[in-house]
């Protein structure tokens, strides 16, 4: 067996195009994209400048009047009527809405103008400004009433987009969906628990129970990338090896080991443990080179990167798998083409899916529900959760996928693959 995997290795080590495919490029682009984009992952919003202008048609001070007249008017005590006009003061729709807009969080990416709606209009079709948020007339007194109350409409919060603003109109309606959302929610536990709805100042964090696990450490762009690009061309290892296993069945070199007297799951065993093991080179180099030049990864941390192995372990042990699987194919078909496609497409689709360009957090949930079930896509996964510190426990369901993975692959592989005395 040990023939196999050193036949294997030195063929790749001695093409100087599968070296550089499998370490030189990854290297090179963990290196390009973790410095071009790294202000982008870390939260650099410097370059971000989105124009909004905000159109009150509703007058707060009005409808907290009205609020007040038609509670005092049901003939509620005068200390009920007190906290809740005290409570409408607090949680009065507009004031949240333009305590989110003013907040120190976002003021950075936000520029929020008050003007008139025709001002607004204009140069909004000018594409002076992203959107307008129009807060209609009895904006307050609805708001006031559903929330505190659970009667009448809800109040609405009317926005128009600039048509060719796609990047800024998004991220001005993930700000404007999330206040939404976290008023809601608020007024729903409120309601639901039979009080009224809790003071607040009107900071964007106050709006919602926004948990943050301070023992997790964000993920810098450089990890992000040097995780993504391995995971990926570590796919090429399969493809590579696949596409030596056809030449090698081309010039007889395989019907030789056969007549040999080795059995063919034998070979294609051999083919699995070469896929494995240079898998793992790969893997080892890359994390290995990338902390060396670009101090991806801390050195001292034994705990660290005795996860790390662990994960490269199962994830080397998956490429195996899928060797084993584009060999066989290649070999059963007996066409070249299968690694080919392996290499120049599938491989691609499969980095896309897993995340390994950029995150998939906000793509459609069905790309990242594929992503979480290819083997570069859950051990990124994997990885990921390892470098923020979460515990050993939350690498056991993405590593579950990647070992059924592989399971599930060699199986196919050994049950397509030609045996002695087959057609070919």
């Amino acid at each position: 067996m040990k023939n196999f995997i050193w036949k294997d290795f030195t063929l790749i080590v001695r093409n100087r195009a599968d070296l550089i495919v499998l370490l030189l490029m990854p290297l090179v682009l963990i290196g390009i994209l973790g410095f071009a984009l790294g202000g982008l992952l870390a939260g650099d919003t410097s370059g971000i400048d989105v124009q909004v202008a905000l159109v009150e048609e509703d007058d707060p001070d009005t409808g907290l009047a009205r609020f007040t007249e038609e509670i005092e008017a049901e003939g509620i005590p005068p200390e009920a009527v007190a906290e809740l006009t005290a409570t409408a003061e607090n949680v009065s729709p507009s004031v949240l809405l333009q305590g989110v807009l003013t907040s120190p969080e976002i003021e950075d990416i936000l520029t929020v103008q008050r003007l008139s709606a025709a001002e607004a209009q204009n140069r909004l079709e000018e594409g002076e400004l992203d959107a307008v948020v129009t807060l209609p007339e009895n904006f307050t007194y609805d708001g006031l009433q559903a929330m505190i109350l659970n009667e009448g409409e809800a109040a609405d919060i009317h926005v128009l987009l600039r048509e060719d603003g796609s990047l800024y109109a998004d991220i001005f309606t993930d700000v404007l969906e999330g206040f939404v959302e976290n008023v809601n929610l608020e007024s729903a536990i409120a309601q639901a628990a039979g009080l009224e709805v809790q003071e607040t100042s009107g900071e964007a964090e106050e709006l919602g129970g926004t948990v943050t696990m301070m023992q997790n450490e964000p993920v810098q762009s450089m990890q992000y990338y040097a995780v993504g690009m391995a995971v990926m061309f570590v796919l090429y290892t399969a493809g590579a090896i696949a596409e030596k296993a056809f030449v090698e069945k081309k010039e007889q070199v395989y019907n030789r080991i056969i007549l040999s007297g080795s059995h063919p799951v034998k070979y294609l065993s051999g083919k699995w443990l070469s896929g494995t093991v240079i898998a793992f080179l790969q893997l080892a180099i890359l994390f290995g080179l990338s902390t060396l030049l670009f101090r991806t990864f801390p050195f001292a941390s034994m705990d660290f990167w005795l996860g790390m192995l662990l994960i490269t372990a199962v994830l080397a042990i998956c490429v195996g798998s899928l060797t084993s699987l584009v060999t066989s194919l290649s070999i059963r078909f007996e066409n070249e083409a299968i690694a080919t496609i392996f290499s120049g497409g599938v491989v691609t689709l499969a980095a896309f899916a897993g995340g390994s360009f950029f995150p998939l957090a906000a793509m459609p949930e069905v790309i990242t529900t594929v992503g979480s079930w290819t083997p570069n896509g859950a051990a990124m996964t994997g990885y990921l959760l390892w470098i923020q510190g979460f515990e050993p426990a939350a690498l056991w369901a993405p590593l579950q996928r990647v070992v059924l993975l592989s399971v599930i692959m060699l199986v196919i592989s050994v049950l397509i693959f030609p045996r002695r005395g087959a057609s070919s």
